[in-house]
């Protein structure tokens, strides 16, 4: 089982200005020096192995996840990251998507309308998603008015199919199951078993439930996880002024990793405010709290064959994770 991220951003794309990209030019050469590299070529190098910084930027697309596992493929959400994977699929071949919803608001749509697929006749788009009133909200987009094209218009033929929380849906080897996450309107994750691996997309989630008790119904769906993609747009400090907003921190999922023996856990959904220099200070945030907190754990981690406790990433457009790789 594979995840590829083509969108790590949350609430709204982020751009890179013309002095974001200076400046981060300059920090690039400012570290180049440090380390002694005194040729352009060795400065190229030493730039695409990732020597300078890994990575050089986090990228700007909203949510779009893909799960892969042997020939299927699964997208979880439409953010602006769907338009590149539309892309990078079309001249493959793939005639037939699958992609589920989490819920409803517009950083996890705004990709559908530049999904080519979608307006190209062959092609078959199928959404599942659990709030009854998804396809209403969907097709609204295509009104005329909020994109040009009417859904009347739309060449490729877009399927919607509903499913029940908790129930899973098995596509051959691999079994997705929704559960529910804390997020105003409602928001869900889904988690995807097969081939003996496992991954849940936990975004947009504020998770206020963390104890056992409290997760309830939902606790199975972090259990004997190899990775959890986990809401992670603000620092902790931020959360505080930021109740109900339906977004988490790094901390608290490191806590349900270690508590639940979650092998990986992948921060994402950064704030579009967010620098890549704030985004290293919170995951180094997590890692020493990790650290910190690991000791309380070492029997199960021990137990798991994972002695130094979860891995964490910070996750990035374009960042690939092979799951059967140690």
């Amino acid at each position: 089982m594979k995840v590829k991220f083509w969108g790590t951003r949350g609430s709204l794309p982020q751009t890179i200005s013309n002095s974001d990209a200076l400046n981060l030019i300059d920090a690039l050469i400012t570290e180049s020096e440090r380390q002694g590299i005194d040729s352009l070529k060795a400065f190229k190098i030493a730039l695409h192995q990732g020597q300078l910084a890994n990575p050089i930027s986090y990228g700007g697309n909203t949510s779009c996840t893909e799960v892969l596992h042997g020939a299927q493929s699964f997208f979880v959400d439409m953010g602006s990251g769907l338009r590149d994977a539309g892309s990078f699929y079309m001249p493959k071949g793939v005639k037939e998507f699958h992609i589920f919803l989490t819920h409803m608001h517009w950083d996890h749509l705004i990709g559908l309308p530049f999904f080519i697929p979608i307006h190209v006749p062959g092609y078959t788009v199928k959404i599942y998603h659990i709030h009854k009133n998804a396809p209403e909200h969907v097709k609204i987009k295509f009104n005329g008015v909020n994109f040009p094209l009417t859904w009347d218009q739309l060449g490729g033929k877009i399927e919607f199919v509903q499913m029940k929380l908790y129930e899973p849906k098995p596509f051959g080897d691999v079994s997705v199951t929704p559960f529910a996450l804390d997020h105003p309107g409602g928001s869900f994750g889904y988690r995807f078993d097969g081939g003996g691996k496992s991954c849940a997309v936990g975004v947009d989630g504020e998770y206020k439930r963390t104890t056992v008790k409290d997760l309830g119904k939902d606790l199975p769906f972090y259990q004997n996880l190899d990775l959890l993609i986990f809401d992670s747009q603000y620092e902790i400090a931020e959360l505080a002024s930021r109740f109900d907003w339906g977004h988490c921190t790094p901390t608290i999922g490191v806590d349900l990793s270690l508590r639940e023996c979650i092998k990986t856990i992948a921060f994402t959904h950064h704030d579009p405010w967010a620098t890549n220099a704030k985004i290293l200070r919170m995951h180094a945030h997590a890692t020493t709290h990790a650290k910190v907190q690991l000791p309380a754990f070492k029997d199960r981690w021990i137990a798991a064959k994972q002695p130094n406790g979860p891995k964490l990433i910070s996750a990035w457009d374009g960042l690939e994770i092979d799951l059967d790789v140690p």
